[in-house]
């Protein structure tokens, strides 16, 4: 079986996954990136069991890829003769649109790889894309999104809210497939218990229940409302402890918030590795992520591999189908700090409940391994060619 895949950069995780692929030998797995750089980080891998290139665009490299143009993509869906083409990544994206179209001219097997669009009732003036702002710059975007969704085979879902969004915009059920975000959790599972000690103690939090964020620090991760619903209990908890992982914008402005009777409760920990990331989530007792609004949220995945009980809002996608209300963590609605707040406290009023529901987080991450995401895949491409006519 020969796949060949679009995608924007090289994330840690999206190269996990595609490493699954290609090692498990059922696969001829070519991925395309438009960027080499994710996130600041040059991605710079000394051998992995797929191929892959970075694609050279068409003007300048500030420039968002919305609106460059990489002919080497158009070029390779045209002459390929892939079992089946996968689109993933900014679907409005000059590239994309530029595959998606010659695809469909040649009447080759395409899907489309996409999170939950951006809720159309939710229009904050601080968004960063026009269309996540504007309402008739959403709406253009969103006939975009139901043009593709009508030209391309299938669609694999980022989860089930994605799954329900497409299902709304008219998708037939025929044509959607699960395909959430996979990633290692066996790191996490496996992380050192001295090294998370030893960051526990350089933190003074050794005795303290310790509450993780891990994120980019920009607006739309609503770190701004932990720390208020952190420092609402701070006073009369101080037993009670915060790490935020990740760098961003709004740090200045975020350290700014907190006061200074609670300085030594919260720390900023700044930019992590991912190679040491699973020993700061094993330093912590309860995963944090008050998202206003993610796509899926990998972190909540790495939540689950370091069995940790997770509050998260329920405008993160991930939290749909890997948190279970008052079983393994707590749902709270967008931008509410006092829900947010509640479900902080009943983890410090009641410490006894921390260690079953991370067991339960652990349980259900169990259904997100990177084995798993791997037959999932192969699952859903069977379903989107015809029978006998992959290599």
């Amino acid at each position: 079986m020969n796949v060949w895949l679009l995608t924007n950069t090289p994330s840690p995780y999206q190269v996990e996954f595609f490493s699954a692929i290609g090692g498990s030998g059922s696969c001829q797995l070519s991925v395309r990136f438009l960027r080499q750089v994710h996130r600041g980080e040059l991605w710079q891998p000394d051998t992995v069991p797929f191929d892959w290139r970075i694609l050279s665009g068409i003007g300048p490299d500030w420039w968002s890829d919305a609106f460059r143009i990489h002919p080497q993509a158009l070029r390779e869906v045209v002459r390929g003769k892939h079992d089946l083409y996968i689109l993933s990544g900014q679907y409005t994206s000059m590239t994309f649109l530029a595959c998606a179209c010659g695809l469909s001219l040649l009447r080759k097997p395409w899907v489309m790889w996409l999170e939950q669009p951006w809720p159309e009732s939710y229009r904050p003036a601080w968004a960063g894309r026009l269309s996540s702002r504007s309402a008739v710059a959403g709406t253009l975007r969103r006939c975009f999104l139901k043009m593709l969704l009508r030209m391309a085979r299938g669609v694999f879902c980022v989860g089930t809210v994605a799954m329900e969004a497409y299902r709304r915009m008219g998708a037939k059920d025929a044509k959607l497939h699960l395909l959430p975000y996979y990633c290692d959790l066996d790191r996490f599972a496996r992380a050192d218990p001295l090294e998370s000690a030893r960051i526990r103690a350089r933190l003074g939090f050794l005795d303290k229940t310790v509450f993780l964020y891990s994120g980019a620090l920009i607006k739309r991760k609503g770190v701004d409302l932990l720390l208020d619903a952190f420092q609402r209990l701070a006073a009369q908890h101080p037993e009670a402890g915060l790490i935020l992982l990740g760098e961003g914008p709004v740090r200045e402005e975020l350290e700014c918030s907190v006061q200074q009777r609670f300085a030594k409760q919260i720390h900023f920990a700044g930019h992590v590795a991912q190679s040491e990331l699973p020993a700061w989530f094993k330093a912590a007792d309860i995963f944090v992520f008050p998202s206003r609004h993610d796509g899926w949220g990998v972190v909540l995945n790495e939540a689950c591999g370091a069995g940790l009980p997770i509050i998260a809002a329920d405008s993160v996608g991930a939290a749909r189908d890997l948190v279970r209300d008052n079983e393994n963590g707590k749902l709270v609605p967008r931008d509410d700090v006092p829900r947010l707040a509640a479900s902080m406290l009943f983890f410090l009023e009641q410490p006894e409940t921390v260690k079953a529901f991370g067991e339960r987080s652990r349980r259900i991450g169990g259904k997100f391994t990177l084995a798993k995401g791997v037959e999932q895949l192969f699952s859903n491409i069977r379903s989107c060619i015809p029978p006998g006519s992959s290599s």
